[in-house]
């Protein structure tokens, strides 16, 4: 099944790391909502979650949810 389209085709995607705990959870998303979510991580911090941008080349099978919400913070 393939991947819901991209909010900005135009722009690459990149690949979003969540964990929490022993829960791992990876997306794809837009370059700018990955950025924008990481940024609000960073400027709200939670000490039980880490989020992180991997630089692997992969993208995983999901896109991020709420994509389009971190376009315009």
């Amino acid at each position: 099944m393939p991947l819901p389209r991209s909010p900005r085709p135009e722009e690459p995607d990149t690949h979003l790391r969540v964990i929490s705990a022993d829960l791992v959870v990876d997306f794809c998303g837009c370059r700018t909502a990955v950025r924008n979510f990481l940024h609000d991580r960073l400027s709200h911090p939670h000490p039980s979650i880490v989020a992180m941008e991997v630089s692997d080349g992969l993208l995983p099978d999901r896109r991020m949810p709420c994509e389009a919400l971190w376009l315009d913070p």
